[in-house]
């Protein structure tokens, strides 16, 4: 498809003002000028003999070795960072201060999405639900975090009414008038949800809203803040749906992308109102990851983004601690500068900015430590073993530099430091594989006993006896636990079959993941389910769980209504099979004349009658 006379021009101009050699040297540092070409050995392919030739006066490269591969400065990118052509325009219109015309074509068709078209809808209604009667507590406490009008309607915060029903007639009306919108799209999208009796009801009821939009402003899910301590865990989010994974959005990046583009400086931190609190306060380049670990497409987005240094401030707990070491993680292969504010302890950065303002967090800013000296900071008065352990996972940062001229030079550093020769430190970063496959090994052979397990009660002692359970049990089991840790809002439904699961393993993450649900604050997802776990080597099973939940052709609910209809119809039919193995005891004694043995069988009869009348669903053991 030919491109407009607009976008064209920014290409030209994006290429114009790139310097294709240095964007290569960034990449190759051992390009030398060999007459009027550069040359080295061609980074996408191992070689000895140079054959990677740039042309800056055609604005080409090639490798005329085995690979063949070759390109103008935007493939080069492409090809050495992993993107696609728009991220790698993106990323050198950037670098460039050239503005890139509004995408056109796929994008705006896709603007037409049903499920985008919904969650557009619900955020419009929310949004002036804030204006209503019932919304007065929700502005009440938008006025006691200090959060202003204007900040309140840029970021489309909004209230959902605590009746269920009042979103739910809204899309039936939509779905009177757009047959592509129907209630099962505004399911999908999170926003309804069905009773056991498929009475559709809103997700989200009584609750201040934060719409969550997409680097392009488009809304793909909604955070939303409890306003009453009674009201369950005080943020709940967007189950995941095809338009929401927290992995693949950084919040509030759409309004921040401008400003990162012209500066260069992102600021990551933790929640929405700390990114409201710094948006309001003059600081537009804060972001925030969600609360969960940064993952390749945050990193992504950071690339297009064009940042070329990334502040990480984070809460001054210990949380927040792991949440900067996390984020490090993610970060450190994409080469910016990357450093660090360490918050007091029990601080946010909302709290800082109302404490000190701008120009206190911005004095901050600048006075972020650098990554590697706050990564290490934890290793002073460590000794022995206990350093050695402590060294580790700082070698796992330094594994993820893609430099190794950066990561010798630190290495370097950390000896010094420590007091000991460049070569031990080496020589423990070098055995990081190696134990990484032996913990892997060790892990997936408990994992492995723990899958043995999995269909057996509690043991009371070495030879206590195996007590086999239905398959059927333990895969309905299996079902729920995936359900609630790919949306852990089903957590009250599966509460009351925790203690009745009979394999210890699954127990303890349904147990972990209630415990976290209950916790004010606390993000619900694999990551902290395992660390919940802490070394129960059921741990190592959490992910596998989550993602045949995700891969399923059913939603989170489905599968849970699924398990729960199938661990009541066993339960019913283990209780009938008692039932009637009683009257089988009782029926001889009392024709024998035994008038309490009668009383027993008229009782056990009446209880098999009931049961066989309500059916599953409707018994005590379904519920």
């Amino acid at each position: 498809m030919p491109i407009d006379s607009e976008f064209k021009r920014a290409i030209e101009d994006v290429k114009l003002r790139t310097s294709l050699e240095e964007v290569v040297r960034e990449r190759v540092p051992e390009l030398r000028k060999r007459g009027r070409l550069w040359e080295a050995c061609c980074p996408f392919h191992d070689e000895r003999t140079p054959s990677f030739k740039v042309d800056p006066a055609r604005g080409t490269w090639r490798c005329y070795g085995a690979c063949q591969k070759g390109g103008d400065v935007i493939s080069f990118v492409q090809e050495s960072q992993n993107l696609d052509f728009r991220e790698a325009l993106e990323l050198l219109a950037a670098r460039t201060g050239v503005e890139l015309p509004r995408r056109r074509g796929r994008a705006e068709a896709a603007d037409h999405d049903p499920g985008l078209a919904a969650l557009g809808l619900a955020d419009d209604f929310f949004q002036r639900e804030l204006r209503s009667g019932e919304g007065r507590a929700a502005r009440e406490y938008l006025q006691r975090r200090g959060i202003a009008l204007d900040t309140q309607q840029a970021f489309g915060l909004g209230y959902a009414p605590r009746v269920g029903q009042a979103l739910v007639g809204l899309a039936r009306r939509v779905a009177a008038e757009r047959r592509d919108l129907s209630l099962d799209v505004w399911e999908r999208a999170g926003l309804l949800r069905r009773a056991e009796d498929g009475r559709p009801y809103a997700f989200f009821r009584g609750r201040l809203t934060i719409p969550i939009r997409d680097v392009k402003g488009r809304t793909v899910g909604f955070g939303a803040r409890r306003l009453e301590a009674s009201d369950g865990p005080k943020y709940v989010n967007t189950p995941e749906t095809p338009w929401f994974t927290k992995g693949r959005v950084v919040y509030a990046l759409d309004r921040a992308i401008d400003h990162v583009r012209r500066g260069g400086h992102l600021v990551l931190v933790e929640g929405y109102t700390d990114v409201i609190a710094a948006h309001q306060a003059g600081l537009p380049m804060v972001c925030a990851v969600l609360g969960t670990s940064t993952t390749e497409d945050h990193a992504r987005l950071v690339r297009r983004a064009g940042a070329r240094r990334v502040t990480l401030v984070f809460d001054g707990d210990e949380a927040g601690r792991r949440g900067a070491w996390r984020a490090l993680h993610g970060l450190l292969p994409l080469d910016v500068e990357l450093d660090v504010v360490a918050l007091p302890r029990s601080s946010d950065p909302a709290d800082l900015l109302a404490a000190e303002g701008r120009e206190g967090f911005a004095a901050r800013l600048e006075g972020a430590q650098p990554w590697f000296d706050f990564a290490r900071a934890g290793l002073e008065g460590c000794r022995g073993k206990a350093l050695a352990d402590a060294v580790d996972p700082l070698l796992e940062l330094l594994d993820r530099l893609p430099k190794p001229v950066h990561r010798e030079s630190l290495l370097a550093t950390l000896a010094e430091g420590l007091g000991m020769p460049v070569e031990t430190v080496r020589e423990q970063w070098r055995a990081l594989p190696q134990r990484r496959r032996a913990a892997a090994q060790a892990a997936a052979q408990a994992g492995s006993q723990a899958g043995s397990q999995a269909g057996r009660g509690p043991r009371t002692g070495p030879s206590a006896p195996r007590k086999r359970v239905d398959r059927r049990t333990l895969q309905a089991y299996k079902a729920a636990a995936g359900a609630v840790l790919a949306d852990p809002g089903l957590v009250p439904r599966v509460r009351p079959w925790i203690d009745r699961c009979p394999s210890e393993g699954l127990r303890a993450i349904l147990a972990s993941v209630a415990e976290l649900f209950e916790t004010d604050d606390a993000v619900i997802d694999a990551s902290n389910v395992m660390t919940a776990l802490g070394e129960h080597p059921v741990r190592e099973h959490v992910v596998s769980l989550l993602e045949h939940a995700r891969s399923s052709d059913y939603p989170p609910h489905q599968l849970l209504d699924e398990a729960l209809r199938t661990l009541a119809e066993i339960e019913c039919a283990v209780e009938r099979a008692r039932l009637t193995a009683r009257v089988a005891e009782l029926e001889p004694v009392a024709d024998a004349g035994d008038e309490a043995a009668a009383r027993d069988l008229e009782g056990t009869y009446a209880q098999l009658s009931e049961l066989h009348r309500r059916g599953p669903q409707e018994s005590p053991l379904g519920r």
